[in-house]
Order: C-alpha cells, then structure tokens, then sequence
C-alpha cells in the first residue's frame, strides 16, 4: 500500500497491483492449476521478481487471501527470505524468469542446498524456440545445467496434461527431499512473450 495526502489534507491509500497489467479474470488455467496445489501443499508464500508470465499467476494469487506475495529487487534476496519463511515453519516458493536465475546460483548452493531448505523454484523460461530476444539465449538454454550443476532436481511443463500431477509430485519430493526443487515453464506452456 501507498499512503499519501492530497493537498486538501485528505490521507489515501493506494493499493500496489504485484501483477502490474495482467487480470485474475485473464489467468490462464496452467496457473489455476498451480496455484490449486501450492494450495493443497501449504505453500503459502510466493517471492518474486515479476515477469510478463508470473504476471498472470500473481494476478490470481492476488486475490487469494490464502497466498501473501512478497517482491524481492534481485532474485537471490528470495533465497535468503524463503529460508527465513522455512525456519518459522512457513512454506514458501520462488518464482523468477530463467535469466534471473544465475543471480541464485550462490545463494541456492551455499544456503538452500548446504542447509536442506525446501521450496519450489518455479522458473519461467526464456531463450527457448521462437524467442525474439538474444540476451535471453543462452541463459535460457543454461537453466537445466544450472540446476543439474548444484544437483537440484527440475522437471519442465510443456503442456496443461497430467499439470497437477507432475506439479505435485514436484512439491511432494521437493519437502521430502529437504532442497529446492526447479520448475520450469516453458514457452509450450505459457505462450511466448510478445515482441514489444
């Protein structure tokens, strides 16, 4: 929230949209779905660093009392905040775009990995078939060697078949397990980014 005064002395509050342009009433049914089983998982807490595709799953969480959204200004403050949320027995999961994710990388070996702490990292991919952008590229292709680098297991969605059920056996193995698990979103799933 924002709180100011008008120059009549009035206060107000402006509530900050996390989702920017994007509309719960637009979310497509990939992020129903992964909401739904953050939500039979007890994952309440998403961290984030918005992107055009997390736009439209934060839109819906946003009208979601279940689920708190908390914004970082660089990804591997999430790393740090979810291991706090984790140690207060809360749970928590990241969600960023493949070219923020080499801002982790020491942040997830050196503390999630090192010290067993549990969440979710669920990625947006960028630099895959159709991309417009070339600084997406090769972040983008390196995210699986990234995440296989620091032996953090991943699966990608491709399509909205057996979604939850691959979801939930991530999160599932993911508590199990005690480390971060990827889940990445690829372009199949999510539509490509426009050109703008």
């Amino acid at each position: 929230m924002r709180e100011g005064t008008l120059e009549q002395g009035v206060a107000y509050t402006i509530p900050i949209k996390r989702s920017g342009r994007h509309t719960a009433a637009d979310a497509p049914a990939w992020a129903r779905t992964i909401l739904e089983v953050f939500r039979a998982e007890s994952i309440q807490n998403l961290v984030f660093l918005p992107d055009t595709v997390m736009g439209r799953l934060l839109a819906l969480a946003e009208e979601d009392p279940f689920f708190r959204l908390v914004g970082v200004h660089r990804e591997e403050e999430a790393v740090g905040i979810l291991t706090g949320m984790f140690l207060g027995r809360q749970r928590g999961a990241m969600l960023i775009q493949s070219s923020g994710l080499g801002n982790t990388l020491n942040a997830l070996g050196s503390l999630a990995m090192a010290y067993r702490i549990p969440f979710p990292l669920l990625v947006s991919l960028r630099g895959e078939l159709g991309e417009f952008n070339p600084a997406q590229l090769h972040m983008g292709r390196a995210v699986p060697g990234c995440l296989d680098a620091l032996t953090i297991s991943h699966v990608t969605l491709r399509s909205v078949s057996d979604l939850e059920t691959i979801v939930t056996g991530a999160l599932k193995t993911c508590f199990t397990a005690e480390e971060p698990f990827g889940i990445l979103l690829s372009a199949q799933l999510t539509g490509w980014k426009p050109e703008t």
